[in-house]
């Protein structure tokens, strides 16, 4: 008989184990378009996408802080709800609904394979980065003014101007 031997990943000395994408974590994603389209200029497809936000992290268990709709990206502030808020589960859920409700109109599928996010770290204000998402469409040259972009938006802020008497 011949001897198995099974190697299992190691972590090095002083590394923590790989991040697992779950819990109340919250997180900056980017989602850019297949080939770059401009798919995002018509209101009709953000409000299709939005939907299927809405739905996605109702399911999942995440708060939507912010949400920007660029031409060819959708940029997300989100936060899981719980300890079983699952960000990959999240993201590939969301990804596959509104990429399904847009192919047919499209003739291609929606999202680029490859997404980014970031972890926001402990120290990092929730409102200033949502602040942040919601000057991309000023720093795209598409406004002067934040205020005036139709495409962005929070499902759990309320706007500071809603807060006048």
């Amino acid at each position: 008989m011949s001897e198995v031997v099974v190697r299992l990943p190691s972590i090095e000395p002083g590394r923590r184990p790989r991040f697992d994408y779950t819990g109340t974590h919250r997180y900056l994603i980017t989602l850019p378009v297949f080939a770059d389209r401009r798919v995002f200029v018509e209101r009709q497809r953000v409000l299709t996408v939005l939907h299927a936000l809405r739905d996605s992290a109702l399911v999942h268990r995440f708060d939507v802080y912010a949400y920007c709709f660029l031409p060819s990206d959708l940029t997300l502030v989100v936060r899981g709800k719980d300890t079983k808020a699952n960000l990959k589960e999240f993201l590939r859920a969301f990804r596959l609904l509104s990429s399904n409700a847009m192919t047919q109109e499209l003739g291609h599928t929606l999202w680029k394979k490859k997404y980014f996010e970031r972890v926001l770290r402990k120290n990092e204000e929730t409102r200033a980065i949502v602040a942040s998402v919601f000057e991309r469409p000023v720093k795209a040259g598409l406004i002067k003014q934040a205020s005036q972009y139709p495409y962005q938006g929070s499902f759990v802020l309320v706007p500071k101007k809603q807060y006048r008497r």
